[in-house]
C-alpha cells in the first residue's frame, strides 16, 4: 500500500488552458505590425497616398501595379475612423456647483 495514492493518477488539465484565456488582441491597422497594404497604378498616385499616410502616422507599404486594379480600403478605412466618444463627468454630490456659487452641487442645483 502507497502512502501517496494520487501518484499515479492522470493530471487533469486546468480549467483555463481554453483558446479563449490565449487569445491576443488583434494589432491595430497601421502600426508597424499591421501596416496598410495599398496598391496603385502610378508612381505619382504613390508618392500622393505615401504623403497621407505620413501625415497620419501609419505604418504602410504601397506596391506600385499597373495591371491590377487601385485598392485603397485601408486608407479609406482608418481616415473614416470616427474618434471614441468622450462623456463629460457630471458634478458629485459634494462637489463645488459648476454653475460657479460657492455651495456644494448637492445644496446649489441638485435640488
Amino acid at each position: 500500500m502507497s502512502r501517496y495514492p494520487h501518484k499515479d493518477l492522470p493530471i487533469k488539465k486546468s480549467m483555463y488552458e481554453g483558446t479563449t484565456f490565449k487569445e491576443k488582441k488583434a494589432p491595430r491597422l497601421g502600426s508597424r505590425y499591421a501596416p496598410l497594404q495599398l496598391i496603385v497604378q502610378t508612381p505619382d498616385r504613390k508618392a500622393e497616398l505615401a504623403a497621407i499616410c505620413a501625415e497620419g502616422g501609419w505604418a504602410f507599404a504601397i506596391k506600385v501595379d499597373a495591371e491590377l486594379d487601385e485598392d485603397i480600403r485601408d486608407l479609406v478605412f482608418l481616415q473614416s475612423k470616427q474618434p471614441a466618444a468622450t462623456s463629460t463627468r457630471l458634478a458629485g454630490r459634494n462637489d463645488p456647483c459648476p454653475c460657479g456659487s460657492p455651495k456644494k452641487y448637492k445644496q446649489c442645483c441638485a435640488t
